[in-house]
């Protein structure tokens, strides 16, 4: 029998053992929590930061820094965007670089929609296809979602999604116009009527035209040719033939600065050195009004229909990944924003510029209403120029062209031997940079206005 003394001895002792036994536990325990913290660190969610190429002009760039990417940056605490603003042939050459180098990293581009193709035929744009459900469109613009569609029927896949769409229209003088009775032509043939009686009893060559050279005058000639039912892209079919032949004749009214005409040329159309302007961008408006021109006295619409057709070519930006980019969810999250009704709305309203997504376009302010209701009208027949990587060529000899019919003025039975010409100069550049099977497909017209 163990005594009272010798139980609470044991007691004690049974104590003291407890007790060393929970220190050494505990000592034990924090000796493993210290080695599991030292060497995993508690995890937190990382910050990735997507690079956005984008071709903005100042102060679009403005707006996208101070605007746009703080709301979505608020959204997404844990996703940061740096806007790079390149020039559409200086993002072709950043994102070559960074596919050559495979250091690709978390990319979004926003790429003129006539350069894009320069990227799609190199090989660099990934499949976008698999995901458009993560990116889930809202109220795509019948003609954009067109676009798409015809992208998956030819390459396989959708590798651009439209994002700035942008179609040029026809400005004019509303105080002139009314004054002398006119109202905005509807057809070719009331155009060059218009602007013979304007010129007649003004005595000013009322019909401003984008004649500098560049991309402005080959994006506008190419509008043209297809109204009359070509083909631009072949230079000589009947239709360019044809456009051609009416440009020449419409230039006897043409202002004399339309040699400088360009994208942006507006201010002789409020003073009275021309009385319509043919074909500019609508930013134009948001611009003049912050000029201080009276916009009150300047119309505008889609423009008139040419022989064939009232189709406009539709400029702009369109999306796209680069091939090997990483981090792709962050990057849908990304693009899917860019195309919300919110962000597509500022599109409008701050940048004066139409948007693809149509629920952007409802109960607009008054002001701007009337000119997007113009871009809606204009975008229910629209069409893409096809993405081929050949395009500046193609404006060049474009850019020829309109010089030597247009401004040199040759003689009007030659129009169609230097259209001719022109195709035979395109045919020998395809085969000899590309082969001759890209050649012979251009010379069938399989390279075409894209409509979907």
């Amino acid at each position: 029998m163990i005594s009272m003394r010798n139980r609470s001895v044991l007691g004690i002792a049974k104590s003291i053992l407890v007790i060393g036994i929970i220190v050494i536990v505990a000592a034990v325990a924090g000796g493993l929590a210290y080695y599991f913290v030292s060497s995993h660190p508690p995890t937190t969610q990382k910050v990735v930061t997507i690079t956005y190429y984008d071709d903005l002009a100042p102060s679009e760039a403005k707006v996208f820094d101070g605007v746009i990417i703080p709301m979505f940056e608020k959204e997404h605490p844990n996703i940061k965007v740096n806007l790079v603003s390149e020039s559409a042939t200086d993002i072709v050459s950043s994102i070559e670089a960074l596919e050559k180098a495979h250091d690709v990293g978390p990319v979004v581009i926003a790429e003129d929609n006539m350069v894009i193709g320069e990227l799609l035929y190199a090989g660099d744009l990934m499949n976008l296809t698999p995901y458009l459900s993560n990116i889930s469109i809202p109220g795509m613009i019948p003609s954009m979602t067109n676009l798409m569609q015809y992208e998956q029927k030819v390459y396989g896949g959708i590798y651009f999604i439209p994002f700035r769409g942008n179609i040029p229209l026809v400005w004019y003088n509303e105080t002139t116009f009314k004054e002398l009775g006119l109202t905005p032509p509807q057809t070719w043939s009331q155009l060059l009527t218009d602007a013979k009686i304007i010129y007649e009893k003004t005595g000013v060559k009322p019909v401003m035209f984008q004649g500098h050279g560049g991309a402005s005058t080959a994006t506008e000639l190419y509008q043209w040719m297809v109204q009359a039912g070509g083909n631009p892209f072949v230079f000589n079919d009947s239709g360019d033939i044809l456009a051609f032949e009416y440009l020449y004749n419409l230039s006897a009214y043409f202002a004399p600065e339309y040699i400088h005409g360009y994208w942006g040329s507006y201010k002789g159309l409020a003073s009275g050195e021309y009385y319509i302007l043919d074909y500019q961008w609508p930013y134009i408006y948001s611009v003049m009004a912050s000029e201080g021109i009276n916009v009150s006295n300047i119309g505008f619409y889609p423009g008139p229909s040419g022989p064939v057709n009232n189709d406009h070519l539709v400029g702009g930006d369109v999306l796209a990944i680069p091939k090997g980019a990483t981090d792709l969810s962050d990057l849908l999250l990304f693009i899917k924003f860019l195309l919300s009704t919110t962000v597509q709305r500022d599109i409008i309203t701050i940048l004066g510029e139409p948007a693809v997504n149509a629920q952007a376009y409802q109960n607009l302010p008054s002001n701007i209403s009337a000119l997007f209701k113009a871009e809606e009208e204009a975008f229910q027949n629209a069409f893409f120029r096809e993405p081929v990587p050949w395009i500046s060529e193609w404006n060049t000899i474009a850019d020829q062209v309109f010089d030597e019919i247009v401004v040199n003025h040759a003689p009007y039975s030659e129009i169609p031997q230097i259209l001719s010409q022109a195709n035979a100069e395109m045919y020998k550049y395809l085969a000899t940079t590309y082969n001759s099977t890209v050649a012979q497909e251009y010379e069938e017209g399989m390279f075409a206005p894209l409509y979907g």
